[in-house]
């Protein structure tokens, strides 16, 4: 959780690859976008479907997942793909979750790490040079934050946790969803989203600032690279949303790219959600 302290959410249509042909070229696209969401502190990514599209929801769910994982749990959690082909080779994201292998005697109790529950149920993978033991068992194969309750020189004794209880930045998750539940999900009651057909910036920044900062979660809406959200979710979509706003209102470029427009939407939310930020004259 970042963006003092709210919870944020990403969504984007299954489109979002169209104009992309090749694997490496989607795959390359797709780390963009996780790359973006972690440098801003995104909690969830929706990938909801668009009817008019070829339907690519699971592919970009495995690939945004693969990509959260931290790396010594993906050959545990992702069986040879090819989906994942490219994955491997795109940069890791070193997000806090993404913890280097240490020796145990430099392991400290409250520490938090991911793994994966082995099949005993009560040993679990989480990187280190020994397995970390539960005292109550889990489902094997499932993956799990833990935090470390004690430890020795030869063992050591951990605590699944919920990942909302991390005090740092722990990664986002990746969910599929229609536009009807999408647009209708009370867990995210601010929702913005960006069209070359809405409001300029300049014109609601005010209103968002103050929306922004008496919200405790927001969801950003995107659409796809031909098909902009009044076409995917409807021409009432001013009705099913917050705000409507235009990105770049003086844009040179016919387009403007879904990551350009994701990483600009999130910079824009962190400036205005910021209590630093002087209030507008």
């Amino acid at each position: 959780m970042t963006l003092t302290g709210k919870r944020i959410c990403v969504s984007i249509p299954d489109t979002v690859l169209e104009e992309q042909e090749s694997l490496r070229e989607k795959t390359a696209k797709l780390g963009q976008v996780a790359r973006y969401c972690a440098l801003f502190g995104v909690d969830t990514i929706r990938v909801f479907h668009d009817p008019r599209g070829r339907g690519e929801s699971s592919f970009i769910k495995r690939v945004l997942e693969f990509l959260e994982t931290p790396q010594y749990l993906r050959r545990r959690l992702f069986p040879l793909s090819e989906d994942l082909r490219f994955a491997g080779l795109l940069p890791p994201l070193r997000i806090p979750s993404h913890k280097a292998k240490v020796p145990l005697g430099r392991l400290q109790a409250g520490e938090f790490r991911e793994g994966v529950v082995l099949a005993d149920g009560f040993s679990v993978d989480a990187g280190l040079d020994v397995s970390v033991t539960l005292r109550k068992k889990e489902t094997p194969q499932k993956r799990i934050t833990l935090m470390i309750s004690a430890t020795s020189n030869s063992r050591v004794e951990g605590t699944p946790v919920d990942r909302r209880d991390v005090t740092t930045y722990w990664g986002y998750t990746v969910e599929v969803s229609g536009t009807g539940s999408l647009l209708a999900d009370p867990a995210f009651p601010l929702k913005v989203a960006t069209s070359r057909h809405g409001d300029p910036v300049a014109r609601v920044a005010r209103g968002l600032r103050k929306d922004l900062q008496g919200s405790g979660a927001v969801m950003l809406l995107f659409g796809s690279p031909s098909r902009g959200l009044f076409e995917t979710v409807g021409k009432d979509l001013r009705s099913k949303v917050s705000y409507v706003v235009n990105l770049f209102p003086e844009q040179n470029v016919v387009t403007a790219r879904s990551e350009e427009a994701i990483v600009s939407a999130l910079y824009l939310v962190g400036l205005l959600a910021s209590p630093e930020l002087p209030p507008f004259v």
